[in-house]
């Protein structure tokens, strides 16, 4: 391939199912989450409503469900597979896929186990710091969500309908496992990259460093894959100069 000045990722196209059934999930819980609070609410003189709304909310929970399980056990999945094939194509100079990727691994190492490691440093330390603008607004929302759940409870006026719809919400949906998966991606993502970062700045060359490598990528990989989430477009956009720039005061200091 023709070395260019433009960031190249053929593979995005495997994330555009994600992000769409994302969005269209998300919108469908809204939508249910309006629907089950509207339910307690509706009087024995709204015979239509009352036959119409909770017909709605089934439809509208069966749909969500769909495209979340969709996306976390097919799209997700398939994904990232054809990403962990082009990384380990970039690394070691091997053509798994015939996808092609430009400036989206960033460092000066020849094609081998070494080049495998840094890729994977590079990948841990953009994930980790985009897990954390992400969790940024995932913690307000949590804490939003219970703030209302704790009004609603507490408070003695409440319907118990109203109660049980917000709880529902809160704790049986994907609201609070999406933050927990977030928090424990970047946590893991984290480790992965110090690790790396210490092999790499005491590195002696032995097979002791090359099966730490490996034991970092397996741990990527399957952080990614218990996660099941795909880190927001928008965010890695708007971070992309700043972590790219940090990420060559690293590359440089490592030497790699």
């Amino acid at each position: 391939m023709t070395e260019s000045d433009d960031r190249i990722d053929e593979l995005d196209k495997y994330y555009n199912p994600v992000k769409n059934l994302d969005y269209i999930s998300n919108t469908l819980f809204y939508i249910g989450a309006i629907l089950s609070i509207a339910i307690p609410l509706l009087t024995e003189d709204q015979e239509f409503l009352s036959s119409l709304v909770p017909a709605l909310f089934l439809v509208v929970v069966v749909l969500h469900a769909f495209s979340v399980s969709a996306n976390s056990y097919y799209f997700i999945p398939f994904a990232e597979r054809q990403r962990r094939k082009q990384l380990l194509s970039n690394a070691l100079s091997i053509p798994l896929t015939d996808e092609e990727t430009n400036k989206y691994y960033n460092n000066k190492l020849d094609p081998n186990i070494f080049k495998l490691g840094a890729n994977v440093m590079e990948n841990a330390f953009f994930g980790k710091h985009i897990c954390e603008r992400m969790l940024v607004v995932e913690r307000v929302k949590i804490f939003g969500y219970l703030a209302v759940w704790l009004f609603v409870t507490i408070y003695r006026g409440s319907d118990l309908g109203l109660v049980l719809a917000v709880s529902q919400i809160l704790f049986a949906s994907e609201i609070l496992f999406k933050w927990v998966k977030l928090e424990i991606l970047r946590v893991r993502n984290e480790r992965v990259y110090e690790a790396l970062y210490s092999l790499y700045l005491h590195n002696s060359g032995n097979t002791l460093v090359e099966a730490g490598i490996l034991d970092s990528f397996a741990e990527y990989e399957a952080a990614k894959a218990s996660a099941a989430v795909k880190l927001s477009t928008k965010v890695f956009n708007n971070m992309n100069r700043e972590l790219t720039q940090r990420w060559e005061r690293v590359r440089s200091k490592l030497n790699v």
